[in-house]
């Protein structure tokens, strides 16, 4: 077991520097005036680095434990792993260190038959058995077939998917800790009365008075003041936070939704054009989500064949191992 945990360990290591998992994106605090959420600026792209001259199978590239280890042998090694270290190994060589030493212990385990002992022999069967299965499940999903037809119903029967609302915003500040300065000096009300403003303003605009020159003399932006609180186009995939969406979605043409807090502030936002994204836009998108649903009817498909029915309750009770039981 030890040296089962001395290999995991020694693979979190090298590995666990690779790549980060990719984050998924954070829900950000709407502001009117901005239309879309801007990417950070990308930093101006360094000068080409110049090719690396070519370096012949049997150059020797490294030494190791006294052996030289040729370019080609070295390929060999290096293309045991995933795509995604390769890379890694082959710009960090002082890596290659670790995957030497996992390979000679796991050399010695194998001269020493520990893959053929149990628990080790269960042990490494299980996890091929994962892997293999993992394996069999990514493979299934990126090759399921989605034809045309499929793609346009899919488009045709979700509409509210591929909807986009273009819209003038309002938005009233508060402090949200009355109790601490606001942000950059500023003079904010409090929550309560920031909700009476907007709740009023509201009622001003069903009352029918103009929502743009509300906008230009109340909203706490003054990007989208400016404009009359025209603020952009939002969308199913919109890195806005869940409230918003839910609420401009489900808005009609002219509609007007009903007031939305978010933690520093509270939104009033009017559906000025509502439309469906063109399906050469979601193109992607509807093969995926096509894709995904075929896949896992196929997988639920699977689990409804191997549902296990009980014919014998007592077998299936609790049990002392039998280590235990001879410890007693």
């Amino acid at each position: 077991m030890k040296t089962v945990a001395l290999s995991l360990l020694f693979s979190v290591f090298l590995f666990g520097q690779a790549q980060p998992p990719a984050q998924a994106p954070q829900p950000v605090e709407v502001k009117p005036g901005t239309p879309s959420v801007k990417a950070p600026a990308e930093p101006a792209p360094a000068p080409a680095a110049a090719p690396a001259a070519p370096v012949s199978p049997d150059t020797v590239v490294a030494e190791v434990d006294g052996k030289k280890i040729t370019a080609a042998e070295m390929d060999k090694i290096i293309a045991t792993f995933p795509p995604n270290n390769q890379q890694m190994l082959r710009t960090r060589p002082q890596l290659l260190g670790q995957v030497f030493m996992l390979r000679r212990l796991a050399e010695d385990a194998e001269k020493e038959g520990l893959d053929q002992k149990s628990p080790y022999k269960e042990e490494l069967a299980v996890t091929r058995l994962q892997f293999l299965a993992r394996t069999e499940l990514d493979q299934v999903n990126n090759t399921t077939k989605v034809s045309e037809d499929e793609e346009h119903k899919y488009y045709t029967d979700n509409p509210d998917k591929f909807k986009e609302v273009k819209v003038k915003v309002i938005y009233i500040e508060f402090n949200p800790h009355p109790e601490k300065p606001a942000p950059n000096g500023k003079n904010l009300p409090t929550e309560a009365v920031a909700k009476a403003k907007i709740e009023d303003l509201a009622k001003q605009i069903q009352g029918g008075a103009d929502f743009g020159k509300l906008a230009r003399d109340n909203s706490d932006d003054q990007a989208s003041a400016a404009k009359d609180g025209d603020f952009g186009v939002i969308k199913m995939d919109s890195t806005y936070p869940p409230p918003i969406k839910t609420a401009v979605l489900a808005l009609k043409q002219g509609q007007l939704s009903s007031v939305i807090r978010q933690p520093s502030g509270f939104y009033l936002i009017r559906a000025e054009e509502v439309s469906e994204q063109p399906f050469n836009e979601v193109f992607a998108q509807v093969t995926q989500a096509v894709r995904q649903a075929k896949f896992q009817e196929w997988l639920r498909d699977i689990q409804k064949q191997y549902s296990v029915k009980v014919e014998d309750q007592s077998y299936f009770t609790p049990r002392v191992p039998a280590q235990l039981q001879q410890v007693r």
